[in-house]
């Protein structure tokens, strides 16, 4: 037996939550611009890894990325890995890498990294197969209570934004401070491992595959000991050329057609304001031109704007526009309004780009009490 849909129609987190009470055991594949398996078992979250795709293992990815293991010595495993019928797993433990427990928390993190990026997919299907033979060759080190991983899955993504704002490019720099005189700081377990990283300046690419654990978690300590006093930072460069408002920044994707009616409009609106400007003035009869003149100036003295302010606002009615059409579509999704607009950002529904032009712009948002309705406005 499958269940099957569109995330717009019935979200993934509903879908989810329905297997846990239930206590279903079997596999949930999403698919949308990636693909993605979790597996569960009576309810519990127990892997993400696809034996069918062992090319594209997430835990082989996890442990590179984040400096768990060099490529050097990944390429050693993978060449155990293909002469073998051994998982990665057998490999780790038995070659010495980590022990049970250390596995048991690499692995808990590459699952929560996994279900949050999938639940940021903007747009994805799902099936679920039921049945505890879909398990057949699953290895496991972790049993995810469902309700943990979501409640921590949207709070990175809700806090993603302002982590992205904070650490806006890899090529900032950051160096450790000492603490203050006489007193020891008192670091958790991730900002303890992050300041002894930093025993000369590094930049944020270097601290994050070094840093062995999840990218969040290194945004999260970072800011933590600069909150403390006990690092400083360099901003990176800024980027010569800037990019347009509405591309797509994540991973090279193109800009949504469902910007392009919004284009559209602010041209044609463009084109009016020019033809009432300089071709209607050229055939009109004798002596309209001047009256209109005087109509010009006597609204310029009441405080209309220039030909540039005009532009303005209709580069914000159009980016209006398209922040009330990503609203809708966050909407028919999720079921409910985004908390801030940042969320439109993270789930790629809007740029980061646009987003912040909105609040430039002073674009406020404010989602209602119920998550069912929102007021968006102008200063």
């Amino acid at each position: 037996m499958a269940l099957e849909g569109n995330a717009k129609d019935f979200g993934l987190s509903e879908i989810f939550q329905l297997i846990s009470i239930q206590k279903k055991s079997g596999m949930l594949s999403v698919s949308a611009d990636q693909s993605a398996a979790i597996f569960f078992q009576d309810g519990m979250i127990i892997s993400t890894r696809d034996r069918r795709n062992s090319s594209n293992d997430p835990l082989k990815d996890f442990l590179v990325r984040y400096g768990f293991i060099g490529r050097r010595e990944m390429g050693s495993i993978q060449k155990i890995l293909s002469e073998s019928s051994f998982d990665l797993t057998d490999i780790l433990l038995s070659e010495r890498y980590f022990n049970e427990d250390e596995l048991v928390t690499i692995f808990s993190e590459q699952i929560y990294e996994s279900v949050q990026e999938v639940l940021s997919w903007p747009k994805s299907q799902y099936k679920f197969i039921i049945g505890s033979n879909v398990l057949t060759g699953v290895k496991s080190y972790a049993s995810l209570k469902v309700e943990a991983v979501l409640m921590e899955s949207y709070r990175r993504i809700d806090e993603l934004p302002e982590m992205r704002r904070i650490f806006s490019s890899d090529d900032m720099t950051f160096r450790r401070l000492a603490g203050p005189q006489g007193k020891k700081a008192s670091l958790e377990h991730g900002e303890e491992t992050i300041y002894g990283l930093l025993e000369e300046e590094r930049s944020l690419a270097w601290i994050v595959s070094h840093a062995k654990q999840a990218r969040f978690c290194t945004y999260e300590s970072l800011k933590q000991l600069l909150e403390k006093g006990l690092l400083e930072f360099s901003e990176a460069a800024p980027a010569a050329e800037e990019e347009p408002v509405f591309k797509e920044e994540e991973k090279g994707k193109e800009s949504p057609g469902r910007l392009l009616p919004t284009f559209a409009a602010f041209f044609m609106l463009l084109a009016s304001y020019a033809a009432g400007e300089y071709v209607v003035p050229r055939l009109s009869p004798p002596g309209w031109t001047a009256r209109r003149a005087d109509t010009i100036e006597a609204g310029q003295t009441a405080g209309s704007g220039s030909l540039a302010t005009d532009i303005e606002e209709l580069r914000l009615r159009a980016l209006e526009s398209a922040i009330r059409q990503g609203l809708d579509e966050h909407f028919a999704s999720q079921g409910s309004y985004p908390f801030t607009l940042e969320v439109l950002a993270v789930r790629r529904i809007l740029s980061e780009k646009a987003v912040g032009l909105a609040q430039h712009g002073g674009i406020n948002y404010r989602m209602g009490e119920d998550g069912m309705s929102y007021v968006l406005s102008r200063n």
